[in-house]
């Protein structure tokens, strides 16, 4: 796109509301991480389990914590699917990433990293990191208890 394209386009959004922004960058940061974390055969929910395990093992109770209640089923068979994988495996109550599962955790956060760099490629440091804090500031003024 040239520059006066780009100009233009520019001031046609220009006046667009910060709630459309958001979303709309909302949803193509989902978009892209579901497709991007189904090319290596995961879910949104279980590449947090394997983030989780990655530290040290947990008990089911420990992986799912962070699920909604009305979704601890449902976490809990994504769980065991990931046990059927061989990317997890149970030792006791507790449940370990295996050498498979740490590598493909590695793979995937790669891809997650290699995301977010071209999210933000040709955004200077200094305007991410003021994006970053205006937004904190936004959700604590709105009530978020940890912004």
């Amino acid at each position: 796109m040239d520059e006066n394209a780009r100009t233009t386009e520019t001031s046609r959004h220009a006046g667009l509301p910060l709630a459309h922004w958001i979303t709309q960058t909302e949803g193509l940061i989902t978009a892209r991480v579901a497709a991007s974390l189904e090319e290596h055969g995961l879910t949104r929910a279980q590449w947090q389990m394997l983030n989780a395990l990655t530290a040290s093992p947990l008990s089911s109770e420990e992986v799912t914590a962070g699920f909604a209640p009305e979704l601890s089923e449902t976490a809990l068979a994504e769980l065991h699917e990931l046990v059927e994988a061989a990317w997890v495996a149970v030792e006791g109550d507790l449940f370990t990433l295996t050498a498979t599962g740490r590598e493909a955790g590695e793979r995937v956060a790669e891809a997650v990293d290699r995301l977010r760099a071209e999210a933000i490629g040709d955004l200077p440091r200094e305007d991410y990191e003021t994006t970053l804090a205006a937004l904190r500031t936004i959700a604590r003024n709105l009530g978020h208890p940890e912004a």
